[in-house]
């Protein structure tokens, strides 16, 4: 993914404050929320955030793209998971 199609991404989910990694993923300097948007994937992939992660009440099947690593929260209530697999830590 090119970093145009990043920043893209970011800005029609609303992600401010974000660095791009050399592998694409993103750290996201604040909070993310990505709440009741009907996703059925997380849209891009993230390392840490340093804020909260919120991706409930979505159609997620799995955790892919989450960030490994979340200084605050992590919500992911009310998706259709099969596992918890790549979950932060």
């Amino acid at each position: 993914m090119s970093e145009q199609e990043i920043h893209k991404i970011c800005k029609k989910y609303r992600i401010r404050n974000y660095t791009i990694n050399p592998d694409g993923s993103i750290d996201g300097d604040g909070d993310v929320d990505l709440l009741h948007l009907n996703l059925t994937k997380i849209p891009i992939k993230f390392n840490n955030v340093y804020g909260y992660f919120s991706c409930s009440y979505n159609n997620l099947t799995s955790l892919e793209n989450c960030p490994k690593w979340c200084k605050g929260a992590f919500f992911c209530i009310e998706n259709n998971l099969t596992s918890l697999e790549g979950s932060p830590i």
